[in-house]
């Protein structure tokens, strides 16, 4: 069992260990890629320190804007829990050459850091890869970078609006043909990017045991945008290219389709041949069958358009209900466009334990989606436990003050001075 470097974690009893007992990151980062990829890591157990500029991360205000409660009086943020559940709280000056040296102590005893800092702006303060390496050559440097370490784009600043949704094209494959681009969900390509470089860092562990050789990780927003696209990208000279119409796809029988009461249902029928008998039953247009156009995945796909004409006024003829018990019972490939308010209550994600709630003070609940990662045999430490939230401004820089050798007299000092903040 590994044994924690760092400061003593938060506990509770019959709290069950993770994967990663023992492993301490320090985080410097703000809004949701790399928080959310250090909140994975915390969920498998890792010692998690959250590093905040004393004005604190701008997710703390930037929750408000998309329809958080402000923080309680007792300082809760539950716009900053979705990304910082079970991390210790750090709020230091880092401008101030105590608040970089105590910085750098931390450094020391850590197992990974992890930033969203531009490449350049960790060049100015000391923090880039290739200075840590020199003084800290076991600790592993991870980046959530915009573009990319090359390149003209380099030192742009990057958001998943921007280098994921837009410059990686994902957008592009969202939108009706011949309309504007949708309106992205706003973290999406943050949450995707957080996850893959928590894979980069497990990887980079295990060879750090090995070893004893720390690591640089790095994933791009832009890059895990057209690695998701990989599948398109690939033949892309042979398609007719995206934005594609919902009449013209790749098939007739992998799009959507609206209901008598005005919902959608996506089609999966990938394997035409194999399907197009129990969904043209299922849809009373049985005659689509002695079709030619129709009758076999190699002719309807030149005839796209045509099928889509005859599918869409027998899907009007139903409601969501009715097709949702007639398109299960034909084992047909579906599923209910849902919106968030329906996935909040689905009782499959209840079923599997993906969402929890917490009731907020005026009786509303705030959902909560757990790492998406399960474990049998160790499962991931669930959110509520230990403390259960993020941690307030600072609420912990004493503590991990004094786990680096640092005395009360000092911390007040500090404190006094501006150099940390404690809440």
């Amino acid at each position: 069992m590994f044994v924690c470097r760092g400061i003593k974690k938060i506990e509770k009893e019959n709290v069950i260990m993770g994967q990663l007992d023992g492993v301490k990151v320090v985080e410097l980062a703000t809004f949701i890629a790399a928080p959310s990829c250090a909140r994975i890591l915390a969920s498998y157990g890792a010692d998690v320190i959250k590093v905040e500029a004393p004005r604190g991360d701008d997710l703390r205000a930037a929750g408000r804007q998309y329809y958080y409660p402000a923080p309680g009086e007792d300082g809760e943020d539950t716009a900053m829990d979705v990304q910082n559940f079970n991390k210790k709280g750090l709020a230091i000056n880092l401008k101030d050459p105590k608040g970089m040296e105590a910085f750098l102590k931390l450094l020391e005893t850590a197992d990974v850091f992890i930033t969203n800092n531009r490449v350049k702006s960790l060049v100015k303060m000391g923090l880039d890869y290739d200075t840590l390496h020199k003084k800290f050559p076991r600790l592993i440097h991870a980046s959530i970078l915009g573009y990319g370490e090359e390149g003209p784009l380099k030192d742009k600043p990057g958001f998943d609006y921007t280098a994921y949704f837009a410059r990686g094209g994902v957008a592009t494959t969202l939108m009706e043909k011949g309309t504007s681009p949708c309106i992205p969900a706003s973290g999406f390509g943050d949450n995707y990017a957080g996850i893959a470089l928590s894979s980069g860092i497990c990887a980079a562990l295990y060879r750090q045991a090995k070893t004893g050789q720390g690591e640089r990780v790095t994933v791009g927003l832009f890059d895990a945008a057209i690695y998701g696209l990989n599948w398109l990208i690939g033949a892309h000279e042979y398609s007719d290219g995206y934005p594609m119409s919902r009449k013209h796809t790749n098939s007739a029988t992998c799009t959507t389709y609206m209901t008598k009461d005005g919902r959608w249902i996506q089609l999966a029928a990938i394997q035409y041949d194999k399907t197009i008998d129990r969904l043209a039953k299922a849809l009373e247009v049985e005659f689509i069958l002695e079709d030619e156009r129709f009758n076999a995945h190699k002719n309807m796909i030149q005839h796209i358009e045509e099928l889509v004409a005859i599918l869409e006024p027998a899907f009007a003829k139903k409601t969501l209900a009715e097709w949702n018990e007639i398109l299960t019972a034909a084992d047909i490939p579906f599923e209910i466009v849902q919106t968030m308010e329906e996935i909040a209550v689905d009782p499959q994600a209840w079923a599997n334990d993906y969402i929890f709630k917490k009731e907020q003070k005026d009786g509303k609940n705030i959902y909560f989606v757990r790492t998406p990662i399960v474990f049998t045999e160790q499962p991931a430490v669930k959110e509520e436990s230990g403390r259960g939230r993020s941690p307030k401004l600072g609420e912990d820089s004493s503590e991990i003050l004094k786990s680096i050798g640092y005395d009360d007299a000092t911390i007040n000092e500090f404190k006094a001075n501006g150099v940390i903040v404690e809440n």
